[in-house]
């Protein structure tokens, strides 16, 4: 009995003892900067493609120095870097892109499923193969836009769906309407 009661209070006081719990880690506020001037730059009709460009290899810079300091750590740090090196000019850089989407999305930041179907599609590019997603768009010597060819059949607009990503004919809509303005 005297051992019973022991047990129980030692148990109780296990239960009752404190804790230390780990703060879920903070978004990174300076990643934020650089995601958000990285869209803001592609939304600026004043910035030529050199200034943009000059911006992305800045930005990829940063983004792998944070990565090597340990200072990538949520879902939403994943995203912000995977766009960042989306915009990336090899393909060690759209892997690491494609990656760092991956992380995001099992991190439970749900936009990075786009990110994660882009990426593939723009490594698929890079290798000079159809698409599979349909997120791709390339331009022509005219100026005109046209959705990157895809690989018909590789998944469906259902599945498109489950992964955040227009339908073919949404996106082959929004290449011509690139094209009317």
């Amino acid at each position: 009995m005297l051992i019973r009661l022991l047990a129980f209070f030692m148990f109780t006081a296990f239960l009752l003892t404190p804790v230390a719990v780990s703060a879920e880690p903070e978004d990174n506020s300076e990643l934020q900067r650089l995601f958000e001037a990285d869209q803001n730059a592609r939304r600026d009709p004043n910035m030529s493609w050199d200034e943009i460009e000059a911006l992305d290899e800045s930005n990829r810079s940063e983004v792998l120095s944070m990565l090597a300091r340990g200072e990538i750590r949520t879902g939403l740090d994943y995203f912000h870097a995977a766009v960042i090196l989306q915009h990336g000019e090899r393909v060690e850089e759209i892997r690491l892109a494609h990656s760092f989407a991956t992380i995001s999305n099992q991190l439970g930041y749900e936009r990075a499923k786009w990110m994660q179907a882009a990426s593939w599609d723009r490594l698929l590019m890079y290798f000079e193969q159809p698409q599979w997603y349909g997120t791709q768009f390339t331009v022509d010597d005219e100026g005109k836009w046209h959705l990157y060819e895809v690989q018909v059949g590789a998944v469906t607009d259902d599945q498109r769906a489950e992964w955040r990503v227009p339908s073919l004919s949404e996106s082959k809509a929004r290449a011509s309407q690139r094209n009317q303005n």
